[in-house]
């Protein structure tokens, strides 16, 4: 359907399909806000035609007029909304804020309205009910039979006052969610603590001086430093500088995001969503939002997730006290003088590492350049996947520091991929894999397109060629979201609503989990972590020392900085049960955190007043996949480890990418990892890596 004749230009352009190669790239370039505005409210009213066709018609329901139809609907709105999500989050400036405001209630207000056409629903029962007799693939039942549960969980089948409320709490959620996260980019664009005392930067090596001095000239403030709000910048602070009451000042800038009052207060935010979504899952016929969000994950109830969660806490929270208890006595040594502060921990861990472990942080971040971390992740793929990435020249980008490569296997181009890596202002904090079109071939192959993104602060002089040098977290990140993008585009499913994107939230970060591991190869990182000064490949004892500190520092989801963030996201989303009690999310957080014993001097990386992941993402009452699916990435890394031809073996990997990273959402989560592995996720590999006690009871999927 062609848009009304009366939207501008811009818009137009942006609804129309994406010239040159690869099926077209997305123009990024040069975009307005208000072209943006404009090409989505014009996109939305092509879509609602083009399902109105589809309910309106008197022809009798198949598979082809209203599964097919409803699958293939929307493809200017998506073309637009990749432009817009882009700008959104990458580039929040100017009037994208109120644009994001606008437009977030309306793209739900579509969505509530499509599910609640009672003669959409109906045709899909309709073609549900005769698919044997039709003889549907199972692909195409899976299809149906995904369209029709996504529009169960937005009401469909409901009387019309509880889908009018719905489509109410609907909408106000995309609103708040929307308010939530640009409360974030707004605050994290305005604070910085600036030093004027050179004194203030003891500790810091030039790269970080230099980069302090850059943030407080762009600031108005030539001759000083400043540290931005930005993860990329305090970290290091925080790890590195000997000035206990300047990272005192950074810590409680950086940790009450989203809590200071004023106009970018997330708590009375996150209250309202909480409130909100207590209401939809009562009007669903759940008992709370946690019933709801798991009823189609692997899990199953929030009950069986919280069990893995404090049983991995039982065996984690010694080994944490443990710590804390080393980096005090690290501390009393050295004649501190101080009990322990969640802004001394990073400084006494990096301490502790390089006595206990000779690790030190900025020797190791000295053989990591992000041009060869980015090359090792290709390399890896390629072993492991076959894959082959060639740069593009001359695409549309939001920004010069973005790259773009091609993907390949063989003589077939698979797929595009995005490297949007560096922290710039109105950039949403954090790192995440997106994409920007999903795979299809039902009518026609479409190829994917996927983009990686984080906020690495780039270096001052990045562009006379000073590189970026990554700490290991971060060259480990990248191949964790780069993981992301390697199952985007490996899928294989004709239809979108069947691809990787969609499978069962807790299954989502397994590709990722485990791709991490290649980061530790020590065949790729003699090729690719060298020295970027002198060339020199990094030391086989090196190696051993980063082995050793990762050991004693484990992985993400068994640290309290996970582990109990994630059990107070359940905890509030079991009392979200539209009873209309009121919740108080930082008064859950804090007693939690006083009930579990978190450590005094650990502090939370995902607090209720800036969980994005929660309050923004896809992981309300979700926080707990990450440690579900490292249950499953240690149990299949293992596979590969004892495969003949050990984490590249091919025959592994072949079993690896046909039931695992090409099926999507074919087949339920469960299935597909049974089909690779032959048994159930087993949590004893991930335990025995890190010589934690098993659990002695473990939750089925």
């Amino acid at each position: 359907m062609e848009p009304n004749a009366t939207v501008s230009a811009d818009a137009q352009a942006l609804l129309a399909p994406w010239p040159g190669p690869y099926g077209g790239l997305p123009p990024l370039e040069g975009v307005s806000p208000a072209a943006i505005e404009d090409a989505v409210r014009a996109a939305i009213e092509m879509k609602r035609a083009e399902v109105q066709a589809i309910v309106s018609s008197t022809a009798p329901p198949t598979f082809e007029n209203t599964a097919e139809a409803l699958e293939a609907c929307g493809c200017a709105l998506r073309r637009v909304l990749c432009v817009y999500q882009v700008h959104a989050n990458s580039l929040s400036l100017g009037d994208m804020p109120a644009v994001t405001r606008r437009i977030a209630p309306m793209l739900a207000a579509l969505d509530n309205e499509i599910a609640h056409d009672e003669r959409l629903y109906t045709r899909l029962n309709a073609v549900w009910d005769k698919r044997m007799q039709a003889g549907l693939s199972l692909e195409q039942q899976r299809l149906v039979e995904v369209l029709r549960k996504r529009l169960q969980r937005l009401g469909a089948g409901l009387a019309p006052a509880a889908k009018a409320r719905l489509a109410a709490i609907n909408g106000r959620l995309a609103t708040l969610s929307s308010r939530y996260n640009q409360n974030l980019i707004e605050e994290a664009g305005e604070q910085v603590v600036f030093i004027g005392d050179e004194s203030g930067l003891d500790g810091l090596p030039d790269a970080l001086r230099a980069a302090a001095a850059t943030a407080a000239a762009e600031r108005g403030r030539p001759g000083q430093w400043a540290i931005p709000n930005a993860r990329g910048a305090v970290w290091p602070f925080l790890t590195l500088c000997t000035r206990r009451d300047l990272r005192e000042q950074v810590w409680r800038m950086w940790t009450n995001r989203g809590d200071n009052t004023g106009p970018q207060d997330n708590k009375p935010v996150a209250t309202e969503i909480l409130q909100l979504r207590g209401e939809l899952a009562r009007l669903m016929g759940y008992p709370s939002y946690a019933h709801l969000a798991l009823a189609d994950r692997m899990a199953g109830t929030p009950e069986t997730s919280l069990a893995l969660l404090h049983r991995t806490w039982a065996s984690v929270k010694p080994r944490a006290l443990a710590q804390i208890a080393d980096y005090q006595a690290l501390a009393d040594r050295e004649g501190a003088g101080i009990r322990l502060a969640p802004w001394d921990r990073q400084f006494y861990a990096e301490r502790l590492r390089r006595e206990r472990f000779g690790l030190d942080g900025d020797a190791v971040k000295a053989h990591f350049p992000l041009d060869a971390v980015l090359q090792a992740m290709f390399w890896a793929a390629g072993r492991v996947h076959g894959l082959a990435f060639k740069a593009i020249e001359g695409a549309p980008l939001i920004h010069p520091t973005v790259r773009v490569f091609e993907v390949s296997r063989g003589d077939e181009v698979i797929g595009v991929i995005y490297f949007d890596l560096f922290n710039r202002p109105g950039k949403a904090h954090g790192s995440y894999q997106t994409q920007y079109r999903e795979a299809e071939h039902f009518r026609g192959r479409v190829l994917p397109i996927s983009g990686v993104y984080s906020t690495f602060p780039p270096p001052p002089d990045m562009d006379k060629g000073q590189p970026a040098l990554l700490p290991w977290e971060y060259a480990n990140v990248f191949f964790h979201e780069f993981g992301h993008a390697l199952h985007m585009l490996h899928c294989t499913s004709a239809y979108r609503s069947l691809g990787s994107q969609h499978v069962a939230w807790d299954f989502v970060e397994l590709p990722a989990l485990i791709n991490e591991r290649w980061l530790r190869d020590r065949e790729l990182l003699a090729r690719f972590a060298r020295h970027h000064v002198t060339g020199e490949p990094i030391a086989p004892q090196l190696v051993d020392r980063i082995e050793q500190g990762l050991k004693y520092d484990r992985i993400f989801s068994l640290n309290p900085d996970f582990l109990l963030p994630a059990i107070v996201d359940m905890r509030l989303h079991l009392r979200a049960d539209g009873s209309g009690q009121p919740i108080d999310p930082v008064q859950v957080e804090n007693d939690t955190l006083a009930e579990l014993g978190m450590p005094e001097a650990w502090d939370l990386i995902m607090r209720v007043t800036h969980n994005f992941h929660v309050f923004i993402g896809a992981y309300a009452a979700g926080l707990y996949a990450y440690l579900w699916a490292d249950v499953m990435a240690a149990d299949a890394v293992q596979a590969f480890e004892l495969s003949p031809g050990g984490i590249y073996d091919a025959a592994t990997s072949k079993r690896w990418i046909d039931h695992i990273l090409s099926v999507g959402h074919r087949v339920p989560a469960d299935q597909a990892f049974r089909s690779f592995a032959g048994h159930d996720p087993d949590p004893t590999p991930l335990h025995r890596r890190f010589g934690l006690q098993l659990p002695a009871e473990m939750p089925k999927t």
